[in-house]
């Protein structure tokens, strides 16, 4: 019973550690902005083309992750707890409105990036 509860709880984490740190008007400004040549690593994953700008959400590559721990499971300990950090970020990044849109034109984004 105590494992449904530390995974319950982890779930709760997640949520509240991506809310804090992608919510647009939070801390996400106080990020430092990380660019290797075109691709953007913080505070968003961004990749930049001549015309557009290709954004990867933060609650793909957490499913993406979890997806692959629930497939290479070997008994690692904290899955569970790593696990539910990832669906709570996944969960917190699917209430936003702009959640399945990837591509945005630059100059369109260009409030999107300040």
């Amino acid at each position: 019973m105590s494992g449904l509860f530390t995974f319950l709880f982890s779930i709760w984490l997640g949520y509240v550690f991506f809310l804090y740190f992608s919510h647009p008007e939070k801390k996400k400004h106080k990020l430092p902005r990380v660019q290797v040549w075109k691709i953007e690593l913080s505070p968003n994953l961004r990749i930049h083309s001549r015309s557009k700008i290709y954004h990867i959400h933060h609650w793909l590559i957490l499913t993406l992750i979890t997806g692959i721990t629930l497939i290479n499971y070997e008994g690692f300990q904290y899955l569970s707890i790593i696990n539910g950090i990832a669906i709570g970020g996944i969960i917190q990044g699917l209430r936003y409105p702009d959640r399945f849109k990837f591509r945005h034109h630059k100059t369109a984004t260009a409030q999107f990036t300040q």
